[in-house]
């Protein structure tokens, strides 16, 4: 703990990690031992949490409009049977939530009309929040819900750890090397890309508050391409939402 954080959380999340951990061990799963049998058992595709969530038949929809965008979010946390479509006018931005939607076996539909003339600030913020409002939406009362998970993903070089909680409690810290990138760029995907290197964060932060969660992310290991750790990133988020929105049926319909 650091001197001026909030003690009472910091303790109450050590001690709900610890007992995670410990559920696990006596599940015989782990984090990272999705192909296991008994990780099979209890979350795959004939499990009785993909069934229930399922039956949950949990979506929402948003048309959010201010004077620098409009967006039109449809997202349903449906294993991916409608899709992931997202065009909000910045490519680079595109790759990052389409890679999200997708390790998270969430269908994501995004439009967004925004003014990408000016800069990419307007346009990144305000996906992040009707993203994150939209599942913050489809999740109700997240009771029953699995609802803390940690995991890990590569693309290129780039290694990088996400652990979440669906808390109710937003929060993001991490440690990504983004202005600090070793190859000096400017942008995520190179120079004269069109998502500068602070809308990746703020395009995190968006989502992760207005979604509710408590986020941690660890750069084990830096990208030779920013890009590369964008996707990393957005990867091991999706693989770490994907079992935080997995219903727990020992759970009984309990929130956490």
């Amino acid at each position: 703990k650091i001197r001026g954080d909030n003690g009472h959380h910091v303790v109450e999340s050590a001690f709900k990690a610890f007992s995670r951990a410990l559920r696990n061990l006596l599940d015989g799963t782990t984090t990272t031992g999705e192909e296991s049998a008994n990780f099979k058992a209890i979350w795959g595709v004939t499990s009785d949490s993909y069934r229930q969530s399922l039956e949950l038949n949990r979506k929402a929809s948003i048309s959010r409009k201010t004077k620098e965008t409009s967006i039109d979010v449809m997202l349903e946390l449906d294993w991916m049977h409608s899709g992931v479509a997202v065009s909000t006018g910045l490519p680079t931005l595109d790759k990052v939530f389409t890679k999200l939607a997708q390790e998270a076996n969430m269908s994501l539909s995004v439009k967004c009309a925004g003014d990408t003339w000016v800069d990419d600030h307007h346009t990144t913020e305000d996906v992040g929040i009707a993203i994150g409002q939209c599942l913050n939406k489809a999740l109700g009362t997240k009771g029953g819900l699995n609802r803390m998970w940690c995991a890990r993903a590569s693309s290129g070089k780039a290694t990088v750890e996400v652990t979440m909680d669906l808390s109710n409690r937003p929060c993001l810290t991490h440690n990504l090397a983004l202005a600090s990138n070793t190859g000096g760029e400017e942008y995520v995907g190179g120079e004269g890309c069109d998502l500068s290197l602070e809308m990746l964060e703020h395009a995190l932060d968006s989502l992760v508050m207005n979604g509710q969660m408590t986020v941690h992310i660890v750069q084990v290991k830096e990208g030779t391409k920013v890009l590369d750790t964008a996707l990393a990133t957005a990867a091991a988020f999706g693989q770490a939402l994907k079992l935080c929105l997995a219903v727990d049926p020992r759970r009984a319909g309990k929130t956490a």
